[in-house]
């Protein structure tokens, strides 16, 4: 699964500065954008998400993470394995496909005869960029009676290293394929689901920690 990730506050990471600064031209003024967070990013925050802006260009939007259930229930991961025909999930996996931009996520892992889960910030080795699948939607909230655009991040089992902290992981979307997975048919998407060839990743251990 993915509970958290991280989005680096370093403006030098290119890819990173020209989203925010994508965000900030064209949301400056809303109480959306003044929401957006940096740094360790939970579950309910609002991020920036990268959706298509037509066929060959996107845009930057500020989302909040997590779908809300008929009985207020927070979702944030998508499994990938029947997401066509879960009720939540098969209607946006069609046409409101997204990008979650981040640095690197967190897993927790118990040690062997530990007690306590030890916490691991697994980044990739290739760029500074990770990019998330993802799928986003509209929901009423409920107190302001104000629509919320929310996004999932999609999930398939493990591959790799991964393995060994959890049996979930990110579908991870190419910066060069992020438009195929936006507009592309669904053959293509389930490209991205069946990949058994995932990043290479290093992992640190932050030790035991929330």
């Amino acid at each position: 699964m993915c509970g958290r990730y991280v989005i680096d506050e370093n403006d030098d990471i290119a890819d990173m500065r020209r989203i925010f600064e994508k965000l900030k031209k064209y949301y400056n003024d809303t109480v959306e954008y003044q929401n957006v967070k940096k740094g360790e990013i939970f579950p309910s925050d609002t991020a920036p998400i990268i959706i298509p802006e037509k066929e060959t260009n996107i845009d930057a939007v500020p989302m909040q993470w997590g779908f809300k259930t008929y009985n207020d229930k927070l979702v944030i991961n998508a499994r990938c394995e029947g997401i066509y025909e879960r009720p939540l999930f098969k209607k946006a996996i069609v046409n409101k496909r997204c990008v979650i931009p981040a640095n690197g996520f967190f897993e927790w892992a118990r040690p062997q005869n530990g007690l306590k889960k030890e916490k691991y910030l697994i980044k990739p080795t290739e760029a500074p960029v990770m990019y998330f699948a993802g799928i986003y939607d509209t929901f009423t909230d409920p107190q302001t009676n104000k629509d919320q655009i929310r996004f999932v991040i999609i999930t398939k089992e493990a591959r790799g290293l991964i393995r060994s902290l959890h049996d979930r992981m990110p579908v991870v979307v190419a910066r060069r394929d992020m438009l195929k997975w936006l507009n592309g048919n669904l053959n293509y998407v389930n490209e991205f689901f069946a990949d058994n060839n995932p990043p290479e990743y290093t992992f640190t251990n932050l030790g035991i920690a929330g």
